[in-house]
């Protein structure tokens, strides 16, 4: 009866073991996803911000042509467009219902290129450096530069970087002294155990050593646990939205996943390393305290 109450106690540590572990794995997935989210949508923000080439009013279709065709070249530039001084012509009238040739004779607008660079361009030193290679050409008027909007973003991606890197870490001091403890009881069910083993001549590793494996089997346990939990998660908030579907890529999901049961395995490691070597240093008489 003492034997399977005894089995009861470690089955029951273990389980209660593995639950912490995989509570505290699935909020540092939440929050590893929230991170690779915003980093994903920031940079699809900063994909869609460049600069406007704009030309002069009696601007040979030959030169704008060769610029395009420059433009499609440039390892920076993910996106060129040409809006033509016709088309913006359309697009106000769209926009107001006004015929502004009508009013003042000649169409106002200029052609013009807009340019959407890549992300690891939208800096706005980055942009301005870019904006100059455009500047002297002859046929340009004028090159403007959305660095203020850039800026902007660049300081909001780096204040919610900051803050999710403060509640990893914070989340990850908790899941060690959480965990810790929770691996404590486990290995205290088992100190007698441990005491004897010292008693026949054990070593140190050779004691340690089922702990840290049955430890490291839990954190691979609660590790596919909380992936398993962090997709259906995704899942549920992609039937609400199926906008979010895409706002992390399979590759980082797919990472993400695979990084969940790795961190379960060198926080259940180092715990029940130190869990175990606590005991190790115990007499008999402390092992009833």
């Amino acid at each position: 009866m003492k034997k399977r109450l005894k089995k009861l106690n470690i089955l029951n540590a273990r389980m209660s073991a593995t639950v912490s572990v995989t509570m505290v794995l699935l909020l540092l997935g939440l929050v590893a996803l929230t991170a690779l989210a915003a980093n994903q949508v920031t940079r699809q923000i900063k994909e869609n911000l460049g600069f406007e080439i704009i030309f002069i009013e009696d601007v040979n279709p030959a030169d704008i042509d060769s610029l395009g065709n420059r433009l499609k070249t440039m390892s920076f530039v993910k996106e060129a467009s040409l809006f033509t001084a016709d088309d913006a012509m359309k697009q106000w009238q769209e926009d107001t219902g006004e015929n502004v040739i009508e009013v003042v004779g000649v169409n106002p607008f200029a052609s013009e290129y807009d340019v959407k660079v890549k992300a690891e361009y939208a800096s706005p030193d980055s942009l301005e450096m870019l904006a100059d290679r455009f500047r002297p050409l002859p046929f340009v008027e004028e090159v403007n530069v959305r660095a203020d909007m850039v800026e902007r973003i660049n300081k909001t991606m780096n204040t919610l970087i900051l803050a999710l890197s403060i509640i990893a870490a914070v989340l990850l001091i908790i899941s060690f002294v959480l965990i810790n403890n929770t691996i404590r009881l486990t290995v205290y069910a088992r100190r007698f155990t441990i005491h004897t083993m010292k008693l026949v001549g054990a070593t140190a590793s050779f004691i340690r050593r089922p702990f840290i494996l049955s430890n490291i089997v839990n954190g691979i346990i609660a590790g596919l646990i909380a992936d398993i939990l962090l997709a259906l998660l995704i899942y549920y908030a992609s039937s609400l939205d199926p906008a979010l579907a895409n706002a992390v890529p399979a590759s980082s999901l797919a990472t993400l996943y695979c990084a969940v049961p790795v961190a379960g395995i060198i926080i259940c490691a180092l715990t029940s390393f130190w869990a175990t070597n606590r005991y190790l240093n115990y007499e008999y008489d402390d092992l009833f305290s």
